[in-house]
């Protein structure tokens, strides 16, 4: 092998480690896995958590018994960069935020509206457009806190995989940032914001004696107006009732059925389609919605003909839609995105508010559900 050839490999050898001189150690950087933002008395509060990713790791490997080590951030400012640079001065390494996972928004920051907070986001040339995104009543602090069971770290509570409880109970649909973004400054359209608090009484964990656990629980959502990025009257998880028939997305859906006010039984409804189509009479828009599902009794509290089982779910499905609607209108929230279809029926965006909504313009309701099987209640 001659001097040449033998050169040019330790050259390919050093340029190919190169590229590694650069990385950091874990423990080099101190890693933001969710922010949390408030605005109170014309000046914004950012909290950060910080998680120890290779405390993580060794956890799971070894099922260690002590709870990983969380550190909160609270810092304000007239501005959000501000607040982040006064942030840096007490950080002690540097602090990386390509790997944030949820951003909590506090309801005050959403009537104050969210397009600065965007803004100052977007300048950061780590961020990401991927974090889950929730609003809350509660304390953000108090919110960032709540870690998962069995010592397990807040990375394995809803905050950060809303989407696998959606799967089991299909209610209201988490969203990502960039998700939440594109539907809100889309002409007409309403964003419904999950919105996140704590619960403190169903869940206890064992000590010396049982001590309650805070886990946490999506509540509501906040409808985000279009365009200007700020949040209309909340609404409850009880007054969304409806909206869960509507949503593409909604593979599992629990479903208790009455007659005369009295519980009859229950379905898992897996298979749903629903579909808005929206007209105008003057100045008036007309809705009609369509809804076809499918599902399966889980629960019989006496013995009913499967053809009464679907009248009474068709009947309920029904009466949700509309629940839904009429608590939305009465809070200037048009969470079925009326006026989005006829922005796409070609009305110009400053000439949407000319049309008008109230109770009578929800004109039909057509639920067409087919029960697949009475189950073991044959």
């Amino acid at each position: 092998m001659n001097f040449s050839y033998k050169g040019g490999l330790v050259l390919l050898f050093f340029l190919l480690l190169s590229g590694c001189w650069d990385a950091k150690e874990l423990g080099e950087e101190s890693y933001v896995t969710a922010i949390g933002i408030d605005f109170h008395d014309g000046r914004y509060t950012i909290y950060t958590q910080l998680l120890d990713f290779s405390s993580i790791v060794t956890q799971e490997n070894n099922k260690a018994a002590e709870p990983i080590p969380l550190y909160i951030g609270e810092v304000s400012g007239r501005t959000i960069n501000d607040a982040i640079f006064d942030l840096y001065r007490t950080s002690q390494i540097p602090i990386n935020w390509a790997h944030i996972g949820t951003i909590v928004y506090s309801e005050s920051v959403l009537e104050h509206g969210l397009e600065e907070v965007h803004e100052s986001l977007q300048k950061n040339g780590e961020f990401r457009y991927t974090p889950w995104v929730f609003g809350t009543k509660n304390s953000i602090r108090e919110i960032l806190t709540i870690t998962g069971f069995f010592q397990l770290p807040p990375l394995y509570t809803i905050l950060y995989s809303p989407e696998k409880m959606f799967d089991m109970n299909s209610y209201i649909e988490p969203k990502r940032l960039h998700t939440f973004i594109a539907e809100y400054k889309e002409a007409g359209k309403i964003s419904l914001l999950p919105s996140i608090s704590i619960n403190k009484t169903q869940w206890s964990q064992s000590a010396k004696a049982l001590e309650p656990k805070s886990t946490l629980i999506i509540d509501g959502a906040f409808p985000i107006d279009s365009q200007k990025g700020l949040a209309k009257e909340w609404l409850s998880f009880a007054e969304l009732v409806g909206k869960r028939w509507l949503l593409d997305t909604a593979d599992n859906i629990p479903l208790d059925f009455y007659e005369g006010g009295e519980i009859k039984g229950s379905v898992n409804v897996t298979d749903t389609k629903g579909e808005v189509e929206v007209t105008t009479n003057g100045n008036k828009a007309e809705v009609t919605v369509t809804v076809k599902a499918s599902g399966s009794l889980t629960d019989l509290e006496e013995d009913l003909s499967l053809d009464t089982i679907e009248q009474l779910i068709t009947r309920q499905i029904e009466e949700e839609i509309r629940q839904t609607y009429n608590k939305a209108i009465e809070k200037e929230a048009d969470v079925y995105y009326v006026k989005n279809k006829l922005f796409h029926q070609g009305i110009k965006p400053d000439k949407l508010n000319e049309y008008m909504l109230d109770n009578d313009s929800l004109k039909q309701i057509t639920v067409d559900f087919h029960l697949r099987s009475k189950g073991p209640y044959n």
